[in-house]
Parts: structure tokens; sequence; C-alpha cells
């Protein structure tokens, strides 16, 4: 019987998802090819929202029967909303710095308001058409508790962050209007609310339903009918049309926020509504109960309506961002719904399925984490942290695959000690996975915090908590088990789920207090620029008068960071990368093939007009010239940046793809929460149905597959294996690049112009000002120059008028065999290259 019913209910599915994202896509190619304009546009939203949808929800709510609702699940999708909305809010604030009242309030919103109507209804509808025709109603009385209820909390804080964008600079006058300003934005909250016709409708509807005994008058009926056909098609055609122009923005860090709002909307929601729905035993019986939860699962899976857009523009905040997530959001949520349509009634025992989807995935995993072992060792990234702890993780990683592997597909083998020894090695690396993550969050916590010196006391103690911890672990649970036996699974459940929840709080917490560092470290970033754009005098002003910080340091106490702190700072943007450097995450040079002696040879490698003594006397003040600092200082104070000789606010973890490695702990978060769920839900030994195989399949593709999501952020760059390993074949077959100059007769008169002129006149000065003996891995270079040296001192000496034109004079130099590269690799160029004279 339950077979029929979800094959009933997945006939029914397939056309309502097919007809919603169809009319969905129509508006869009109707917008994007402006057949409807933004001005129609605007009359179709005032009819669907004054008109329709009012119609429509009176009419369903005149006529509800009262008396079969159920009141407790109702509360518990109350609860489920509220845990979600203020969660967010709360982690928002901690987030932002400075404090974002508003931020907070539209991402609450975000998170918890779904497209009931224009989406739920026939998603809804269609599957519970012929088994709870009253679930598809609830809808109107679960939209008002976002309406009504939570989002009158979101309003006050935009409404706050509103009015503190727009006070006066008097103090005076902003206390004389305090009182004022806060009645003014009671009123206006409370105007939203008393007239909005969703919320206006809703409690005429519940009136009607009394006053009507929920059976409406013919003509009424007939009238709301027309108006409440109508909805479906014109909302969604409405929400393609919305669409339009608004994932331009979408690229790179600016996709960090909405994925985390999408994955709180989708995954979040949905877990805690259906945990809440269970712990409140919101069902006369449990059939019933295990029902509704499921229910309230595939409701949270609905996407984020569109009114949120509308308040985003009536705030005029984070407009682009909500706008882009509301439609990639839309868009995720039809795979997520479908497959939770699909499981809701399915009861069979799919543990041989899933064991086999686990081997499967498992050798996919294999692969990838060995390519992440050979890109960090090929690289030698794991030399430095935090991808040291990273390549800890891969390592783990790669033992948790082999032990999954080992297994079998269905792992239902005797008890031997190769069963065993198997076991052992699967709870161990299942374990140290966990800790891992959680070391990893506290490594980037101090290397942003405290640097990496003290990165590099703490990584014993790291190595020991998260290899040392599991493995007591796992011989206290094989010295336990009974003898012949196998380990006990309750025990495992129990130990895995204390594991994930101390690895998610912790995780969270050091996230959230790394992303406030790095707010921090941005705001110290832009002072620094201010000041080094300032000119001399006001420069030592601000300096001589401005307070002391714990995240100041003088050039006399930089510990272990180096004297080479006292070049200037180069111009960074708010990230703490170098605005001309297009590679920030990698530097302009490997940090592997550097040597410190190199570096601290080349503090006098510039050739700037002024002494070398003015440059470490003017280096505070900007450099050494009206243009500002001098770009080779720049350039090795980004050298000693991949190094981790600067201090903590000056290198942020340079060259360490932070921006990596933070969304690598934010997708692990995401695999710890649902493992949670799907842990705990096997201690507390619930209902093995329905939505548990939906959570048991997320949890097995997230544990055995977690190695695919750190290829995809650290094994995809073809600048670290595939490009270098192409180039050493085409030299081993082409021979090596060399420089190929014309013959000497066969010069331009231009070059051998150039040639003479500087033989002539420039010569013997220009190499005392620029050669010197420069040491570079381990081998010293006599009587040699850097290439943007020679294009400097060319600019300075007035030979030319800007740096093209002195790469074009170099040119020339080199094909007259005045100068040549060291090894006769490359031509001339604005670069840290070593040149010679011939």
């Amino acid at each position: 019987m339950q077979l029929e019913v979800a094959e009933a209910a997945s006939e029914r599915l397939y056309p309502a998802l097919f007809q919603c994202f169809t009319v969905i896509i129509s508006g869009y190619i109707a917008g994007r090819l402006n057949v409807v304009t933004k001005a129609e546009s605007k009359g179709i939203a005032t009819f669907v929202g004054t008109f329709a949808l009012p119609s429509l929800i009176f009419l369903s709510l005149a006529q509800l029967d009262f008396s079969i609702v159920n009141w407790t699940f109702l509360f518990s999708m109350l609860l489920a909303k509220g845990v979600v909305f203020f969660g967010v809010v709360l982690v928002t604030i901690l987030v932002t710095k400075p404090m974002n009242l508003g931020q907070a309030g539209m991402f609450a919103i975000f998170c918890t308001q779904s497209n009931d109507f224009a989406l739920g209804y026939p998603i809804i509808n269609a599957i519970y058409e012929k088994t709870h025709p009253e679930y598809a109603l609830y809808l109107y009385l679960m939209a008002p508790i976002s309406l009504a209820i939570l989002n009158p909390f979101a309003f006050v804080l935009l409404e706050i962050n509103k009015q503190r964008q727009n006070t006066d600079q008097s103090d005076s006058a902003q206390n004389q209007k305090k009182y004022v300003m806060r009645i003014k934005m009671l009123l206006q909250i409370l105007k939203g609310i008393v007239f909005n016709p969703v919320l206006v409708m809703t409690v005429l509807g519940i009136i009607g339903n009394i006053a009507f005994k929920h059976k409406l008058s013919i003509y009424i009926e007939g009238l709301l009918e027309v108006y409440g056909q109508a909805f479906s098609a014109s909302a969604l055609f409405l929400l393609g049309l919305r669409m339009v122009g608004q994932v331009h923005r979408l690229r790179g860090p600016a996709l960090i926020v909405p994925c985390v709002l999408i994955m709180v909307k989708l995954v979040i929601l949905p877990v805690v509504m259906r945990e809440c729905v269970s712990a409140l035993n919101a069902g006369e019986n449990q059939t019933e109960t295990s029902s509704l939860s499921t229910y309230a699962f595939l409701y949270g899976t609905i996407p984020t309506a569109p009114a949120v857009f509308v308040f985003s523009n009536i705030y005029q905040l984070e407009m682009d961002l909500v706008a882009s997530s509301m439609v990639i959001c839309t868009f995720l949520s039809a795979p997520i719904t479908f497959l939770s349509a699909q499981v809701i009634t399915l009861n069979k025992d799919y543990a041989d399925q899933l064991k086999k989807f686990s081997f499967d995935l498992s050798i996919v995993s294999l692969f990838a984490a060995l390519w992440i072992f050979i890109v960090f060792t090929v690289t030698r990234k794991y030399k430095r942290m935090p991808h040291r702890i990273t390549f800890c993780l891969n390592i783990t990683q790669i033992l948790l695959a082999i032990s999954m592997i080992w297994g079998g597909p269905l792992n239902n083998y005797p008890p031997s000690w190769q069963y065993v020894a198997q076991q052992g090695l699967q709870i161990f690396t299942t374990y140290s996975c966990l800790l891992w993550t959680c070391m990893l969050s506290v490594g980037l916590l101090t290397l942003e915090s405290r640097g990496p010196c003290f990165v590099l006391t703490l990584w014993p103690v790291l190595a020991f908590v998260a290899w040392g911890a599991p493995a007591v672990m796992v011989i206290i649970l094989l010295a336990t088990k009974p003898t012949g036996g196998i380990v006990d699974s309750n025990s495992t459940d129990v130990i895995r789920l204390c594991l994930l929840v101390f690895s998610l709080t912790v995780t969270t917490g050091c996230l959230i207090l790394y992303i406030r560092f790095r707010r921090r470290s941005s705001h110290f970033a832009a002072l620094s620029d201010d000041l080094a754009s300032s000119p001399p005098d006001e420069t030592t002003s601000l300096v001589d008068n401005a307070e002391p910080t714990s995240n100041t340091q003088s050039v006399s106490n930089i510990g272990c960071y180096g004297a080479i702190t006292a070049t200037p700072s180069p111009n960074r943007n708010p990230n703490g990368c170098c605005t001309n450097d297009p590679n920030c995450e990698s530097g302009f040079m490997n940090s592997s093939s550097r040597d410190l002696e190199d570096i601290a040879d080349n503090n006098k490698d510039c050739a700037c007009t002024c002494s070398e003594g003015a440059v470490r006397a003017r280096a505070g003040a900007g450099g050494c010239g009206a243009e500002g600092p001098c770009q080779y200082l720049s350039e090795l104070e980004r050298a000693a940046g991949l190094l981790g000789l600067l201090p903590p606010e000056q290198t942020r973890g340079r060259g360490g793809q932070l921006l990596r490695h933070t969304v690598l702990i934010i997708a692990y978060n995401l695999t710890m929460f649902i493992g949670v769920t799907y842990t705990g839900w096997r201690v507390l030994r619930k209902d093995e149905s329905g939505v548990y195989i939906e959570i048991a399949f997320f949890d097995i593709a997230a544990n055995s597959g977690q190695a695919l999501i750190m290829f995809a952020l650290f094994g995809l760059n073809p600048q670290e294996i595939l490009l270098p390993t192409l180039r050493f074949f085409k030299n081993k077959w082409n021979g090596a690049d060399t420089v190929k100059l014309p013959p000497i007769e066969e010069l331009s008169f231009e070059t051998k112009h150039v040639c003479e002129q500087f033989i002539t006149h420039h010569f013997t000065r220009c190499q005392d000002d620029i050669t010197q003996d420069i040491r570079w891995r381990m081998r010293t270079y006599r009587g040699v120059f850097r290439g943007s040296c020679l294009v400097r001192w060319l600019v300075n000496s007035g030979l030319v008028g800007d740096d093209f034109e002195a790469v074009t004079y170099g040119r020339h130099l080199l094909d007259g065999r005045l100068i040549s590269h060291v090894n006769n690799t490359y031509h001339f160029t604005n670069s840290p290259l070593l040149y010679r004279f011939n």
C-alpha cells in the first residue's frame, strides 16, 4: 500500500516540479529578452500581492475546518523557525565587525521565510493531495509565523540600522530626537504589519471561517476562486522576471555568504523543523508524528520567498547578495525537494545499497586524496601553515578511504583479526578526521591572531590531540569488545556523536573569531594605507597622536619576524592582498626557492636617484620619491611575507590560501551537522524510514566523500602540477628555452644607435649604480642587477619617459649584446630577474 502511495505521489510530483520551474524559466526568458519590461513586472507584482494571493488566503482559511488543525504541530514549526531565526541573528552579530544589525535581520528573514504559496503549495498539494489534503492548507497558517511573529523582530533591527546610518553629526540634536525616532520606528513597523495584505486576509479568513462556519456563499467563493486560480502561474512567472540580472556579481569570495545562507535554509532549517516536531510529539500517535515530521522536513526545503528581495530593496541593504542568493536557492531546492519527496514513504531496507554507495564513493575519494597528497608534496605546501594541518587531514582521509575499501562493498565478513583491524582503522580515521577539522580551525585562528611562530609551537599539541585521542578511544573499544565478537556499534555511535558535537562547537567558534580578526586586520590595513598615502608631516603627526594598540609593533620590537618590516608596505585591498599582484595566494615567486640571505642582501637593491641612506630614512614616510613606495622594496616585503617573516597583522597567512581553507571548514561544518543529525537518530533508535534514508545517504556522502571537497578546493589549480609538468617535458623534448637573438648584422638602426649612445655616455655610471653581488638559491652571482632596477634607473636618469619605454630600451641593449640574462633564458623584462653587463 505504501509503495502504491509513493508511486502515486511521484507521478504527481514530476508534473508539479516540471510546471513550476518551466513557468519560472519562461518568466526569466521574457525578462531577459525584454518582452516584459520592469514597469510591466511591477503591475504583475501588484496584482499578485494585492489581489490574487490575499484572495487565495482568505478562501483557503475561510473553508478550513479548524477542528482538524494540529496546533502542537504549528507551535513546533514556530519553535523551529525561531531557533534558526535568532541563531542566524546571533551568529551574524558575532561575525560582523563593526556590528551590523540590519544585515543580521535581513539574513534571518532569508533563512526562515519560505516561498509557501508560489512554489510550496503546488508541490505539497501534489504529494499529499490523496493522503493528507489538510497539509497543503497548513501553509496558510504557517506563513503568518514568519510574517507576523518573526519578521517584526528583523524589521526592528533593520530600522535601528537605518536610523544609525541617518543620524546627524550633532549629538545634542540626536539626543533630542532619540525618543521621537523610536516612536516613529515602532509606528512604521506596526503600520507595515497592519497593512500587510497577507496578514490582513489571514485574520479576515479566520473571522470569516467563524462567521460562515467554514462554508462561504457561492458568490463569494466563485469570485475568490477566479482570483486564486490566477495566482500560481502569475507568481511563478513573476519569480522568473525578478531573477533577471541578479547573479552577475557572485564571484570568488562573494559566494561564501550566499552559500552559507542557502546551506542554512535548505539543510539546517529542514532538520531543525523535523527534530522539533519529533521532540514535541506533535501527532496523536507515533505514525502521525512520523508523518508530520517528514512533512516538516519537506516544508523546510522550500526555497526563500521573493518578498525577502523586496525587503532588501526597501532598506537598500545587501540587494545584490539577497537577489543572487534567492535565485541560487530556488534552483538548488529542486533536487533536494525531489529527493525528499521520493523517500518520505519508503521504509525498505536500504543498508546494502548504502554500503555499496559508500564503497564506490571511497574509491573515488581515494584517488582524489592521493592527488591532493601529490600536489602538497611536490609544491612543498606541507611545510607552511595552515597547509601542514590540511596535509595531515589529507593523510587521514587516505587511510579512511583505504579502510572502507578494505571492508568490501557489503562488509559482511565473519569476525577475524583482519576484520577487527579494518574496523579499528575505520573508526580511528573517522574520529581523527573530525578532530583534524577542529584543529584546522584552531590553526587558522591562531595563525591570524598570534602569528606563524605560535602555530608552529602549537603544532605538536594539535597533532597529539587529532591522532592521539582517537587512538586511545579505539584501543578502549577493542579492549572492551567481547571475545570473538565485533565492536559495539552503540558505543561507536555515542563516541562519534560526542566528537561531532565537540568539533562542531569548537570549529564554529573558531571560525567566528577568525572572521572577526580578519575584519579587524582589514581595518588596520586601511588605516596603514591612509598613513602611507599622507604627506610626511601629516603622517608623522598622525602617528604621534595615535593611541597604541595591541596590534601595533615598532620596528625595533618585532621578535622572530626580522627587520624586514622596516620596508614600506605595498597597497593592499581589504583582504590584505597586494593590489598589483594577480596571484596573491601564491605570491610573485615560490617561497620554497627563496633564500634568507638573498632577501637580506637585496634590501639595498634599488635603482633610485636618492642615496641608500635616504631610502632607509624615508622608508617609513612612504618611500624615496614623490611617486610613493619603492616598487622593488614592496616586492621584497611580499617575498618576506611568503617566508612568514612579517608580523601577523601584515602577513595574515599570505600564501596560505586562507579563503580556500575557510570554505573548506564551512563545508566540513555542514557535513558535521548532518552527522550529528544522523548519529543522534541512530542513538535514539527512532523510526528508520522515510527521511532517515535521505539523512543516511547525506551522511555517507559527507563522510566517505570529504576528500572530494578538498580536491575541488586544492587539486584543480593547473599552475601547480599540470603546467610545470608540461613545461618540463617540453624542455626535455625540445631542449631548454634560450633567448634567440637576431644576428648582429641584422640589427635595426635604432638598436645600434641606442647601444652606441649607452656605451658612450651612460654605461660606466649605470654599472656603478646598480650592479652588485646577489645570493640566490645558495649561489652568489657577481656583478649582476635586476631588470626592475635598470628600469628604475633609466626612468630616473631621464633616458626614457616611463616603464614601458624603459623595457623597450632594455630590449635594445639585450639585442645588442650589452646585457644578458644570467642563464640566457629570458629576454629583458621589468621583473626581479637577474641580468649582467657583457
